[in-house]
């Protein structure tokens, strides 16, 4: 029987996070023994985080044909691991990216609504990593970085694909409760929201 197919995307260094552990998280789950026992068909892509890179959603879309996406991006001074509520149709001029450069304007599409819902099930998402142990919250805003530039588009593109994003804290950071997120922690955190995903495509018709 053939898995339904997760793009699961992080993000590389930028200013200020020398090392992101999205990335390494990606690289983790893509390994075929986790889409295994979680039952679905992981592939796996790590954007640099330039505004250029993330011109290249639409091919990736296309190239891999995913059922659902889920996205993970760094969250420097988060204490738990974010559910992102929506894609904000704004960005920060003023952040530069790491390749140096800044987005030319605020406003992502002018045509467009001020916000898109994302499609996946937050609250359920939100409920299996609290029950995995580790602590979360669900946000309305997904910032004005590229972590909202990739969510958005990628919520424009989905054309009813489920269609999320996770922001995890830095590994090693404290957790609100006390303890350290590791980078085993993080992979576990996310494995949890892909189980959902998971069930949710198996439930289709």
């Amino acid at each position: 029987m053939t898995r339904p197919r997760l793009l699961l995307t992080g993000f590389g260094p930028f200013p200020g996070a020398p090392r992101n552990p999205t990335a390494d998280v990606v690289a983790q789950l893509s390994a075929p023994r986790h889409g295994e026992r979680l039952g679905v068909e992981i592939v796996a892509h790590v954007f640099a985080t330039t505004w250029t890179a993330l011109d290249g959603l639409d091919d990736l879309l296309r190239r891999t044909h995913p059922d659902a996406v889920l996205h993970l991006g760094l969250k420097r001074r988060a204490t738990a691991v974010t559910v992102e509520r929506f894609g904000r149709n704004r960005v920060s001029t003023a952040a530069v990216d790491a390749a140096g450069r800044r987005p030319a304007v605020a406003v992502l599409d002018p045509d467009a609504p001020p916000r898109a819902p994302v499609t996946l099930p937050v609250r359920a998402i939100a409920a299996r990593i609290a029950a995995a142990g580790a602590p979360v919250t669900i946000s309305d805003d997904a910032g004005r970085y590229l972590c909202n530039g990739l969510l958005w588009r990628s919520l424009r593109l989905a054309d009813g694909r489920p269609t999320g994003f996770l922001h995890l804290p830095p590994a090693g950071s404290t957790t609100a409760a006390g303890p350290r997120f590791t980078l085993d922690a993080l992979i576990a955190t996310t494995a949890a929201a892909i189980g959902v995903v998971a069930t949710r495509l198996h439930r289709q018709p």
